[in-house]
């Protein structure tokens, strides 16, 4: 055998060697983990919460929807994002809850794993409609709710919505929530300038000090809140209430406003306006604040959406580092349209920014107080939320096919 006929059989052996690792490491990595859908096939689904537990698995809540009832489901998810059993159904009586769009469930876990999902229920007399706020509590994982409650102690029939939940480290509940029992003749919801235009309502928070089975009487924090944009709350390490909304001011001006509380929701500060937008419109824009704030430092931060007269429209976050008494100027996340609530999730201290662009209808992130550009989370992607486990970041979104809603969850990072 010729010497150049050994080399190229020594060529194709180590080639052939080499293309079978190539199929090995191809096999072994098989790129990132794609979309899967969690909602069951055929049912419209939408209106995503999340919340991560302590012993790294999270929850994702969303809402069944069947002509003129809806039911709002759970699931568990372990850090690969593997279902923890089935979805469950979280209000007793089926069909008996409602939402939409601008109105998912609230979804939070203590730090003994106990699950709390805050929700709201319709009611009717005759030809007048309503709705209530309850709250479905868990301690077994999210695999039943053998109670609910109801959070808004008026007795009239009347609008209760754009609910917020959060827990302190301590137990204590805390929802909050527009209300309009005192708003005299409300205006039916009508369209102006493209938004949602009706009467403004009243914030109102109450707490829990026993697990949810009784909640404290209801307090006004504010009124004249923009009556369709979601409320907010976080807690801080030292136990500080947060609340947050959109303001009504003079003018039609709506902007975010931040209230905290040192008493465990007993008397709140003054309100204070995070930010000078000039945003002013006849109707509601559908999209609230999100808060977050660290545990170490106790610094809280609020991102939002505006498209007023002071600068381009687009997701927005400021930083208060004196317990929301005053707030840094404000900073472009992106300059978009954006449809929805934005939401913040905290990865050891890295805050992530989730949106949904209405402009291409794609769910979009970007990381606050970094140079880091702006990424995509997936397109036809709506209304997401996020939850960190075993420091992954996992968004749920809702993708649209024709008619139906599903919900999908895309692990990110």
């Amino acid at each position: 055998m010729s010497q150049t006929r050994i080399i190229e059989i020594l060529l194709f052996v180590l080639l052939a060697f080499a293309g079978c690792n190539r199929v090995a490491a191809t096999r072994d990595n098989p790129g990132p983990p794609k979309p899967i859908q969690i909602s069951a096939p055929g049912i419209d689904a939408a209106e995503p919460a999340t919340a991560a537990a302590p012993d790294g698995t999270f929850y994702v809540a969303w809402v069944n929807h069947d002509a003129k009832q809806a039911d709002v489901m759970l699931a568990r998810f372990n850090h690969k994002a593997e279902m923890q059993g089935s979805a469950v159904r979280v209000n007793g009586q089926p069909g008996a809850a409602t939402a939409w769009r601008g109105d998912q469930p609230s979804v939070a876990v203590t730090p003994n794993g106990a699950v709390y999902v805050l929700w709201t229920a319709q009611v009717e007399a005759g030809e007048t409609h309503g709705t209530d706020i309850y709250l479905s509590s868990s301690t077994d994982g999210g695999q039943s709710f053998a109670s609910e409650v109801k959070v808004n102690d008026d007795k009239a029939l009347g609008a209760h919505g754009m609910h917020s939940l959060a827990v302190a480290k301590d137990g204590r509940i805390y929802a909050g929530w527009l209300d309009e029992r005192n708003v005299h003749a409300p205006t039916p919801s009508t369209k102006a300038e493209g938004h949602h235009m009706e009467s403004n309502r009243e914030l109102y928070v109450a707490y829990s000090t026993d697990g949810g089975l009784t909640f404290s009487a209801n307090r006004k924090v504010a009124s004249d809140a923009c009556p369709c944009c979601k409320t907010a709350l976080a807690v801080s390490a030292d136990g500080t209430l947060y609340a947050g909304w959109r303001q009504v001011l003079p003018g039609n001006y709506r902007h975010i406003a931040v209230a905290s509380s040192t008493d465990g929701g007993t008397k709140f500060s003054v309100p204070v306006i995070v930010s000078d937008d000039r945003w002013m419109l006849q109707g509601c824009p559908v999209s609230g604040p999100s808060l977050s704030v660290d545990a170490a430092s106790g610094s809280l931060k609020v991102a939002w959406y505006a498209a007023g007269e002071s600068g381009a429209p687009g997701v927005y976050y400021a930083e208060s580092k004196d317990k929301g008494r005053s707030f840094s100027p404000r900073q472009l996340l992106s300059q978009e349209n954006v449809r929805g609530t934005p939401a913040l999730v905290d990865r050891n201290g890295n805050v992530i920014a989730l949106w949904q662009s209405a402009d291409v209808q794609e769910t979009k992130m970007r990381e606050l107080g970094t140079a880091g550009s702006v990424l995509s989370v997936a397109a036809n992607a709506e209304l997401p939320a996020g939850a960190v486990s075993n420091e992954k970041l996992f968004v749920t979104y809702i993708a649209k096919e024709k008619e139906k809603r599903s919900i999908w969850l895309s692990p990110v990072q």
